[in-house]
């Protein structure tokens, strides 16, 4: 963190960065001010665990994004989402059932509820535009 070093977190990667977790009830590493939530659906009966493809709405410019277009699908398979109460460290945010934040930056710390990995080429590129940064 001093050395200013690009940390990404990837699914449960990114949900660590938060304050708390309701996953075991735990503390994380509170370098993102958020905590992590199940998932609730009270008009909905969507699946959890959400899995599959889905949109990333950015939220602020994030070299992670850089030539990739907006529409573009990315792998998900997760329970838990993070919430921020900084607005600022919102990336990008998804819809399943509700809005949630799907991709978060702050200062050097990057992360994405998604898995580039298995996102195919494009997921890559992610891979690719985080190896980059420094």
């Amino acid at each position: 963190i001093k050395e200013k070093t690009p940390i990404l977190g990837i699914c449960l990667g990114m949900q660590l960065l938060t304050k708390h977790s309701e996953e075991g009830d735990v503390e994380g590493l509170g370098w993102i001010d958020g905590e992590t939530k199940k998932f609730s659906f009270e008009k909905e009966k969507l699946k959890i665990p959400h899995v599959g493809w889905n949109t990333v709405e950015r939220k602020k410019n994030s070299l992670l994004f850089k030539e990739i277009p907006e529409e573009t699908p990315f792998y998900f398979t997760h329970s838990y989402h993070v919430t921020c109460k900084n607005k600022k460290n919102i990336a990008g945010t998804t819809r399943y059932g509700y809005e949630f934040v799907s991709a978060v930056k702050k200062g050097n710390i990057y992360g994405t509820q998604f898995h580039p990995e298995k996102s195919h080429k494009i997921g890559i590129n992610i891979i690719k535009n985080f190896l980059e940064l420094r």
